[in-house]
């Protein structure tokens, strides 16, 4: 069963991130506050996906396999989909993209969410987006793992391998691209969801009270506005993404505690059904409209440029969700298991 909050927060990540780079794009400076917005959408995200994890699983043991096979199918075919994609761009037409080649072992590793390093640095896939779904997928492989336990001692078991990669990396200045990528802090964005799911199914009156929506409030608008007003050098860092992981979770807690009191919105529900697909898909008509209004009102129109690439990445999401993404996710759900032979009686 959906919770309507966490739906409309999923759309609000998307748009934030979709915002983001409709900004960054055609302004000739770089605002901090732009890429803090980034920034902020995917930690939303993150801290989502640990709430959702623990909620659909429930609270006692659950079928690994299973499980895992189900984000797959949902995770995989359009990210594979947007990969390929870009790949094909960088062969056929590299002038569209900044800093982005083609090699068959940058593509290998991007489909199997293995992390690698750019010849500038930048721990990123073919698909530059993706590098937050090798974390989720990361988080995935370890939920499935912790399958068998009760969701209190699920959530301490990774949530305490969380911190002590976190640890890890903070002690240890890792060059190698794999535990570079996994011990970085933002793995704890996903415990601090799960603890908040673990709560939710408890019924704790932390996020079950109305009461404490005022709380809530107040904590979510403190922690934003100190991420925002953070130095702008450096634009992101451990610190901004603290006070936007804190206001992740706030805001959840308080979709939460008035859960009963949201009505149903059909604009807040697409959005957040199609929240996935405008993340993946949105670089490519942020970057076309782009081209576009550029060519056809001038340079001097980078406004009319970010509202134009805005409208246009939510609204070609929507039928991307459900004329693309659902039918190859249902496409891979009707692929019948593979199981080993077992050869038959005597």
């Amino acid at each position: 069963m959906r919770i309507l909050p966490i739906q409309y927060l999923r759309g609000v990540a998307a748009l934030m991130v979709v915002v983001a780079h409709a900004l960054l794009h055609p302004i000739d400076y770089v605002d901090a506050t732009y890429r803090r917005l980034g920034s902020f959408g995917v930690l939303l995200f993150f801290v989502i996906s640990g709430f959702i994890m623990v909620y659909n699983t429930g609270q006692g043991p659950f079928n690994g396999g299973r499980f895992l096979r189900r984000r797959i199918e949902r995770i995989v075919p359009l990210y594979w989909l947007v990969t390929i994609g870009v790949a094909l761009l960088a062969v056929v037409a590299p002038a569209f993209l900044k800093n982005t080649t083609f090699s068959w072992a940058q593509l290998a590793k991007s489909l199997l969410f293995i992390p690698y390093a750019r010849e500038n640095g930048e721990l990123v896939p073919l698909m530059k987006l993706g590098w937050t779904l090798n974390y989720e997928m990361f988080f995935y492989v370890l939920f499935a793992l912790a399958a068998s336990l009760s969701v209190g001692r699920r959530v301490a078991v990774i949530a305490m391998l969380f911190v002590v990669l976190t640890l890890i990396g903070a002690l240890i200045p890792f060059q190698s691209a794999i535990p570079r990528f996994y011990t970085e802090e933002l793995l704890l964005t996903f415990a601090l969801g799960m603890g908040i799911g673990m709560l939710f199914l408890r019924g704790s009156w932390l996020i079950k009270d109305p009461r404490m929506a005022l709380f809530w409030i107040a904590s979510a608008i403190t922690f934003i506005v100190l991420g925002f007003a953070m130095p702008a050098d450096p634009p992101l860092g451990p610190k901004t993404d603290a006070m936007f992981t804190l206001a992740s979770a706030s805001l959840i807690a308080l979709g939460l505690c008035v859960e009963h009191r949201i009505p149903a919105s059909r604009i807040g529900l697409t959005l957040g059904d199609a929240s996935y697909a405008m993340y993946l898909t949105h670089m490519y008509f942020v970057a076309a409209s782009i081209v576009v209004i550029s060519r056809v009102a001038g340079p001097q129109a980078p406004w009319l440029e970010v509202v134009s690439s805005i409208i246009l990445s939510v609204l070609i999401s929507i039928p991307f969700h459900h004329y693309v993404e659902k039918p190859m996710s249902r496409w891979l759900r009707a692929v019948p298991p593979l199981r080993r032979h077992r050869p038959a009686s005597p």
